[in-house]
């Protein structure tokens, strides 16, 4: 399979995967993982037999070993947990905490 989209949300491949981020958003935080960072990393360029995810502890996360930063942007009050949502057609939706690889940012 091969990657056919990198957007601010995460990255579609050729066979209907999606690996996106989720954080449920209060109002005063930025908590995502940088996706187009993948955009000159090689990946497009690749073709992978499946996803791939290690983390990168208070950095990151690497996607069949192209990195991806992760950031936690507010006060310090809100939530900093990020979660990694890999949606394989007609299997539904895997769900992976990656907060321990979120770079802190907190003000």
């Amino acid at each position: 399979m091969r990657v056919i989209a990198i957007t601010e949300d995460g990255i579609t491949f050729d066979d209907g995967t999606e690996v996106k981020h989720y954080h449920c958003q209060d109002c005063c935080e930025n908590v995502y993982a940088d996706w187009n960072a993948l955009k000159d990393s090689g990946i497009l360029d690749k073709e992978l037999n499946k996803v791939e995810i290690e983390g990168i502890k208070d950095s990151g996360i690497r996607i069949n070993k192209h990195f991806v930063p992760c950031y936690n942007s507010q006060n310090g009050y809100y939530s900093s947990a990020l979660e990694i949502h890999i949606t394989h057609p007609g299997e539904g939706v895997a769900q992976i905490d990656i907060s321990e690889f979120v770079k802190d940012g907190i003000n």
